[in-house]
């Protein structure tokens, strides 16, 4: 290829790149991570009806560890079978597990059985499978393509405590639940079948390794486990955080409300990290997006234990998190697909969520429980900043190669 038709090919991206963003963020924000960022504003009512603690409550959140091992499946599934089925395979079965919970879920071991099921399943609804087709399009303006899937979560996050909040009060936690499915059912499943091209489903699978095998040797490589280390960091740190933001501001003497506004407050720092991530990893070293998005963050935590029932320090630490959560999808994602082979993406980016989620799953149960014996969030916040500075140094030893050849796109068809 000339280095003429290649920058015609880079110019070109979004004329078929667009319709791929569009389709994937909406999937991705009408996904289980929607569920993930607002559980938060169940704990209450949920431990209220099920006569539980939030240290309990925030264990059962956990058993969404299971998507550690969803993650690899469902990734390497990806890369073989396409983008489409995968997403909507996944997400029908995730809007089941929702519904049949709301029906049938009267203890805290009916809720572990259906947290367990939608944290595998609901992978398929992630940035496992909504980035893949965009690293696979785009080269050029990948960093800022993947910053745009990333904030269709971030705008339904914004929104949907908004929402939630009146009908968690009428109708209780299960009330919400089926808000949820309902909103996966009509905007993400329409989304990913009818906007997304069909070509982005089928391009590069089947690749992932030879004779059908797939190639684990990544496992071993330095950059990988850099990677890993730094996101089970990452995830400790703020998953918690997330998974109990509404009781931590709650706490802070404010009322289920403004728990809801720092929910909201959250996705819209996530929606700034996101945007303001992608566009950064286009134009400036990769390594160094990742420290300041980290340290950030780290600086929000804090603020939470400097302060007290100040409602403007609570909304702007809520907003500092939320950038480091916003900016992870876009990094990650963008690091996998410059140092590995396209190919084998989804196999790859899955295994390194599949970490991320055992991160997340030590962050969310941690919190609930330091909260249980401690009787309040301080040290859970202390620790949650070590670990960002942490997951900062382990990121900014990743080595990535230079831009060079373009990777195979694919044309519209």
């Amino acid at each position: 290829m000339t280095e003429t038709s290649a920058s015609l090919d880079e110019e070109n991206e979004w004329k078929i790149g667009w319709r791929i963003v569009l389709g994937c963020a909406l999937g991705a924000g009408a996904g289980i991570v929607l569920l993930f960022f607002t559980f938060n504003m169940f704990v209450l009512p949920m431990a209220q009806e099920l006569g539980v603690t939030r240290g309990e409550i925030g264990s059962i959140q956990a058993l969404i560890v299971t998507g550690a091992l969803g993650a690899v499946v469902i990734g390497q599934a990806v890369d073989r079978i396409g983008f489409k089925p995968i997403y909507i395979g996944s997400a029908l079965i995730v809007i089941i597990g929702q519904v049949l919970a709301v029906l049938f879920a009267t203890t805290i071991a009916h809720m572990a059985l259906s947290i367990a099921v939608l944290g595998f399943f609901g992978v398929g609804t992630t940035a496992v499978v909504t980035t893949r087709p965009v690293n696979v399009h785009f080269r050029k303006y990948r960093g800022r393509a993947l910053g745009l899937v990333a904030t269709g979560v971030s705008i339904f996050a914004i929104i949907a405590p908004q929402i939630l909040a009146p009908i968690i009060e009428d109708y209780g936690w299960r009330g919400g639940f089926l808000a949820l499915s309902a909103f996966m059912g009509l905007v993400g499943i329409p989304a990913v079948a009818l906007i997304v091209p069909d070509s982005a489903s089928r391009a590069h699978t089947g690749l992932g390794g030879s004779g059908g095998r797939s190639d684990w040797s990544f496992l071993k490589t330095r950059d990988f486990q850099l990677m890993a280390a730094g996101i089970i960091a990452m995830g400790m740190a703020t998953a918690g955080f997330v998974g109990q933001l509404s009781p931590v501001v709650q706490e802070e003497g404010f009322d289920a409300r403004i728990g809801a506004l720092a929910v909201s407050v959250f996705a819209a720092g996530q929606f700034v990290g996101r945007l303001g991530g992608g566009w950064l990893l286009d134009h400036f070293r990769p390594q160094t997006v990742a420290l300041v998005f980290t340290v950030i963050p780290g600086s929000g935590f804090l603020l939470f234990l400097l302060t007290d029932q100040l409602l403007w320090a609570a909304i702007l630490a809520a907003a500092m998190i939320g950038l480091q959560q916003g900016v992870e999808l876009d990094l990650f994602a963008y690091f996998v697909a410059r140092r590995f082979p396209i190919a084998q993406y989804g196999t790859i980016y899955g295994a390194l969520n599949g970490f991320s989620w055992i991160g997340n799953a030590v962050g969310i149960v941690g919190i609930g429980l330091l909260h249980d014996s401690l009787g309040s969030y301080n040290l859970a916040q202390g620790i949650g900043m070590a670990a960002l500075i942490l997951g900062a140094v382990l990121i900014w030893a990743v080595r990535l190669p230079p831009l060079i050849a373009k990777p195979q796109g694919f044309r519209a068809g």
